[in-house]
Formats: structure tokens, C-alpha cells, sequence
């Protein structure tokens, strides 16, 4: 009988063994026809479309063969939505869809923003230009005087509702500004095709504002949890647009309308044979497009830009630096389609599976050039995980797998990409610097001009924050160090040469720790404000300001916990401004700017996509702004003291 089992299991064993052989094999050929790892220029818009076809193609055997190895298991096993031959819940048989081939303008005086990067201008929904401060506020932007003729004042200029009559599809969140100029960035979404919206404005002298033009782009929703739209990058603007690819008479297509004519046209940012072919396999590629329009050329009557556009499959993280722009774009390696262990149309991607997984990294020139591309392992989803060297080296920081057992840590890998190292070929990655598992789940990342931080957030462990963490990797050493904060890090902010780990102490707490990784890395001082907790976390929200007499502070934005309770949300309340001084080893509490005044407009929703609190330094005069009103301050006997508020309405 044993015999006679086994004779009929050993022939079965390798029938399934050579079909799995011959998936393996069927899926890396489909695989392969989707991309080319040398960055070539699309042919024409036939090739466009042949690329899809063979996306929509390898899409369908992975969904085929997910759908066999999902019904080869136990029906307790089962993905439920998966229907199997034999099932009593559905007869029905799979139906797969298939298709038919058919020189800088930016003054430093001006700039009030926490940007990742000097020399690149982040939008935001505050800035200065000259004597006025612009402020976006729900749909309106504010102009706000804060100097006559030398002499300091605080006072509204003038108010602009920006949308048409009844018009409120429009959602606002970015202003930029260069010498008189004005520009917003906002999305529609009141249109049937997705549309970014541009609009410029000229300031006057007197606070007015005149509008010059009305711009719509096609694309995707830029927003980004912890990213911008725009940026100012030297003498141009940097906008990256994203759109799904279709086929040719279906496609939306990357393009410009001026709105403010009688007779709106669309025109082309770019043709077909200006897109870069995928240098990596996938299954729904899309268009990836860097906007690099010279300020001067804004004030004609047409979009002047030198368009970059990139063909491939997932999302695209930009970082910006003075001299280039860096989209990061991540999937899966040619060799994982044909992987005994890795199935692409699932996850979480199996441990020994994770080197399969690949991010490319496109450099754009900030100069008229052509771009060139890097590899490494692991996946790039924020612009923190980025450095450039000021010799040009880039620093990558991907994150490379994550266990999903008690252990819960990601794995990080350090690559150091230096100039030579992007070339208009997508090879293997280089050996990474290092390799650093860091338990928990997303944490915060930031890197300063010798290491890597990593911090625990609050969410991990719910309130209990008494353990949590920081971790310093060095960037040339490779030591890597953890330490005990007793507090959460929400927010990492870099500080001539020392790292700030700011966070949630406990249930009613904030916390700011400052660290130092070198000689050797360390806790230098911490500060707490027992009466409020984190309200922010993006990097504009926090700032660090110098002040005329030398003195460093540290501006972050804290709900009053007092505050806090059943019947008030924290989106009900505006956010208060905490202060700190930091020394040379020490921080020390520098007052508290309440933000709750009745003067202030009660705001529908103060917890907005961009948050709805800023700290900025101008001189010797520091600002707060939370919800509708705007606070100037004065640094006297030790502590930042309010001097006048203006609630803007």
C-alpha cells in the first residue's frame, strides 16, 4: 500500500513542480517585455502602446496564477475573494480583462519656510515676499503687512477669495514666492480629469494682489502626507506631475491650459518620443513627468518648461537639491518574476525574498542635460530617506522588508551613490554601506551631515511611551546606536550639527530631546512641557530661527491638554506655539504663544491636509501663526512674549 501511494505521489509531486516551473517561466518572459534597463527614449506612441498591452498582459498571469496557488490550499486556507473551481459559495469561473494593441531668484530674506534643503523653496501656505507676509486660509489668501518704510507693523492689506462664484471643488494648499511674484498651487476637484491648478499673482506695493494667469495641469492628486507639490529649485519652478497610462485614444495625457481666455486650449508638456521607457518590470505603468519652468518665462502667456517624462510602474517620491531632482520609483527586480519563492501579485514579499525588491532612483539636472539612473534595494516612500553631498553624493536610505512576526522590525540598507554611479543604464545595485533592522513600524528618518536618525512614534505602542527610542546609524563608520528617549518621536529636526527628536511624553505630554551623534552618540538635554501634546508632524510645522543676538530657538505647534476632552476633538482646536532655547548642550523652555485668543476665528477643521500651525523667525521677530490668527512675538528676559495679534478674517 505504502509503495503504491508513493509511486502515485512522486509523479504528482513533479507534475506540480514543472508547472510551477513552467508559471516561473511564462511570467518572466511577460515581465521582461515591460521594461528595458537602459534609459532610452520611447520610439513612438504604437511602442507606448504595445508596453501596455504587455503590462495589462503580465498583470493577468499573475492575477491567473495567484488565483491557482490560492485554490491549490485548504478552503480554510483560502483568500476569500479568490473564487475556485468547486467552491459551494460561486460557480463561477474566473473572467480575466484582456486588451487589443489599437542662477536663483530667491531672496534669503525671504524665506521663512523649514525646507528640507537650502537653496529649494518648499510650498507652503505661509510665505514672505518684501514687507507682506502671504497667508492661505481656507480658500483665501490673505496679504499681510508686517513693515512701512523700515518701521515694524502688523496689519491686513488685503484679501483675495480665490475660487469663481461658488466654485469650491478648488482646494488650495501651497503659495510660492520670487521677488514681486506670487504663485498657488491647488487641485480641482470638480473636474471629470484630474487637474492641478496654477495661478500667478503680481504684488503691489501697496498689498494688492493682480492676478496674471490661470494655468491647469493634467494630473494626479499631488498631495503627499509628508511631501510638497512645488518647489522653487534656483531660477525655476519644480512641479512633477503623475498620470495612469493608456492606451493612445484613451489617454489622458500630460498637458497645459491657460483658463483665464476666452477660448481655453489644451497643449502637450511633452510627445510620446520624449518619455523615458520603463528600466523596470511592472504591470500598471504610469507617467511620471518633472516640470522644470524658468521663473522669467512665467510671465508670458504660455507654461515655458523643459518637461522630463518617465514611463513606470508605483508612485514617484521626489527630493530636490540645488542641483538636481531625484524621483525615487520602486518594484520588483527582472529575477523576481521567475523566483520559486517570490509570487509578485502578493504580499507581504517573503524575507528571503527582499532583495528582489528594487527601487530605481532618475536624476534630473537642475542644468539642461540629459537624466540618468541608479538601482537599489528596498522600496523609497519619503524625501527624508534622501542627502546630497555638496561633492554631488547621494545619500539613499531604502527600506528593505519588514518582519511581520513579534519581532515587527524593518530592514533598512544604506546606499552611498556617488555621480559616477548614475549612468543612462539600470544595472545591478551597488553593495550597500549598511544594513540595519529598526523594530517597530514607520519610523521617523532624518539624516544630518554624519548619520541617519531613526525615532519610535507614538502609535506604535498607543500612549506608553516611557520606552521609546532613538536610533543613530553613522554614515561612515557604520555604528549603529540606540537610545532610550521616554518619549515618542514624531518629528526629527537637524540643528547646527546635533539632531532634535521631538515627541509625545506620556498621555498629556510634549517632549523635545536633543542628540548628538559624534564622538560619541548621545542625549545631550531634554525639555518637556507637561500641559501639551504633539498636534503636528509634518516638517513645516516645526522651525529652528537665529536670532540677531545669537540666540537659537525652537518653535513647535501643541494642542493645550487642558483643553482636550469628551466634548472637544482635537481638530475642534486651534494649536498653541511652545518655545525652547537651544545652547551648545542644553535646551531651556522659552515660553508659550496661547493660540486660543476670542479674537481668533473658530476654524471648521484646524487639522488640515497641511496641517494648520507655523513658527517663523524674521530678524529679531518671531511669528505664530495657528488657524486664523497671527501672532507676533518678541524674545524678552528669556522667553518668547506675545506683542500683537491680528485674526485674519
Amino acid at each position: 500500500m505504502r509503495a503504491a501511494f508513493a509511486a502515485w505521489l512522486l509523479p504528482a509531486l513533479l507534475s506540480l513542480a514543472a508547472c510551477a516551473s513552467i508559471e516561473r517561466h511564462q511570467l518572466g518572459r511577460a515581465a521582461e517585455a515591460t521594461a528595458s534597463p537602459e534609459l532610452r527614449k520611447v520610439a513612438s506612441a504604437s511602442e507606448l502602446d504595445a508596453l501596455l498591452a504587455s503590462a495589462q498582459r503580465l498583470s493577468a498571469l499573475e492575477e491567473a496564477q495567484a488565483h491557482r496557488r490560492n485554490c491549490r490550499r485548504p478552503r480554510s486556507e483560502r483568500v476569500d475573494w479568490y473564487r475556485c473551481p468547486g467552491d459551494p459559495r460561486e460557480d463561477e469561473s474566473v473572467e480575466l480583462e484582456s486588451i487589443e494593441v489599437t542662477g536663483s531668484r530667491l531672496d534669503p530674506r525671504d524665506l521663512i519656510t523649514n525646507n528640507q534643503e537650502a537653496g529649494v523653496d518648499e510650498g507652503d501656505f505661509v510665505k514672505k515676499s518684501g514687507d507682506f507676509l502671504l497667508v492661505l486660509r481656507g480658500g483665501t489668501l490673505h496679504v499681510v503687512r508686517i513693515a512701512r518704510q523700515g518701521a515694524a507693523v502688523l496689519e491686513l492689506a488685503s484679501s483675495l477669495r480665490l475660487a469663481d462664484d461658488g466654485d469650491d471643488e478648488i482646494w488650495f494648499d501651497e503659495i510660492l514666492t520670487f521677488g514681486s511674484r506670487v504663485l498657488l498651487l491647488g487641485f480641482n476637484y470638480g473636474e471629470v480629469q484630474p487637474v492641478a491648478e496654477l495661478q500667478l499673482f503680481t504684488l503691489g506695493a501697496d498689498g494688492s494682489l493682480a492676478r496674471d494667469g490661470r494655468f491647469w495641469l493634467r494630473s494626479r492628486d499631488y498631495f503627499d502626507g509628508d511631501n510638497y507639490g512645488a518647489r522653487l529649485q534656483g531660477d525655476n519652478l519644480l512641479v512633477t506631475l503623475q498620470l495612469p497610462l493608456e492606451l493612445s485614444e484613451r489617454m489622458v495625457w500630460p498637458e497645459w491650459s491657460r483658463r483665464d481666455v476666452p477660448s481655453p486650449s489644451w497643449t502637450p508638456l511633452l510627445e510620446a518620443e520624449d518619455l523615458y521607457y520603463p528600466t523596470m518590470p511592472g504591470n500598471r505603468p504610469a507617467l511620471h513627468v518633472v516640470m522644470q519652468c524658468p521663473l522669467r518665462g512665467l510671465d508670458a502667456d504660455r507654461l515655458d518648461c523643459r518637461s522630463t517624462g518617465f514611463v513606470a510602474t508605483g508612485d514617484s517620491e521626489i527630493y530636490a537639491t540645488p542641483r538636481h531632482a531625484y524621483l525615487a520609483i520602486g518594484g520588483l527586480a527582472q529575477a523576481a518574476y521567475e523566483d520559486a519563492v517570490m509570487h509578485p501579485a502578493e504580499t507581504p514579499v517573503p524575507v528571503e525574498a527582499w532583495p528582489l525588491v528594487r527601487s530605481v532612483i532618475l536624476r534630473v539636472p537642475f542644468e539642461a542635460g540629459p537624466p540618468a539612473v541608479a538601482s537599489v534595494h528596498g522600496e523609497v516612500d519619503r524625501a527624508f530617506q534622501f542627502r546630497e553631498d555638496p561633492d554631488g553624493t547621494l545619500w539613499v536610505l531604502p527600506r528593505a522588508g519588514r518582519h511581520d512576526d513579534e519581532k515587527g522590525a524593518e530592514r533598512y540598507v544604506l546606499f552611498r551613490l556617488r555621480p559616477g554611479d548614475f549612468s543612462g543604464f539600470a544595472g545591478e545595485p551597488p553593495p550597500p554601506v549598511s544594513v540595519v533592522e529598526v523594530p517597530g513600524f514607520a519610523p521617523a528618518i532624518r539624516f544630518d551631515a554624519d548619520a541617519v536618525w531613526f525615532g519610535e512614534p507614538a502609535w506604535w505602542g498607543g500612549d506608553e511611551t516611557s520606552s521609546a527610542r532613538a536610533w543613530v546609524l553613522g554614515l561612515r563608520d557604520g555604528v549603529f546606536h540606540a537610545m532610550v528617549l521616554g518619549h515618542s518621536v514624531e518629528v526629527l529636526q537637524p540643528v547646527q550639527g546635533r539632531m532634535l527628536a521631538i515627541g509625545q511624553a506620556g498621555e498629556g505630554g510634549l517632549a523635545a530631546s536633543l542628540l548628538v551623534a559624534s564622538p560619541q552618540p548621545s542625549r545631550l538635554d531634554v525639555v518637556r512641557w507637561p500641559g501639551h501634546v504633539p498636534s503636528e508632524g509634518r516638517s513645516h510645522a516645526v522651525n529652528v530661527g537665529r536670532l540677531p543676538d545669537g540666540t537659537t530657538l525652537l518653535g513647535v505647534p501643541a494642542w493645550p491638554a487642558a483643553a482636550l476632552g469628551h466634548d472637544v476633538w482635537p481638530e475642534e482646536l486651534a494649536s498653541d506655539l511652545v518655545y525652547a532655547r537651544i545652547g551648545a548642550a542644553r535646551l531651556d523652555k522659552a515660553g508659550e504663544l496661547s493660540m486660543q485668543e476670542p479674537g481668533g476665528r473658530a476654524c471648521e477643521d484646524c487639522w488640515d491636509w497641511y496641517g494648520n500651525s507655523r513658527t517663523f523667525f524674521i530678524g529679531a521677530r518671531v511669528f505664530a501663526l495657528s488657524g486664523s490668527l497671527l501672532t507676533e512675538a518678541a524674545w524678552r528676559d528669556g522667553r518668547v512674549a506675545p506683542v500683537k495679534s491680528l485674526a485674519l478674517p
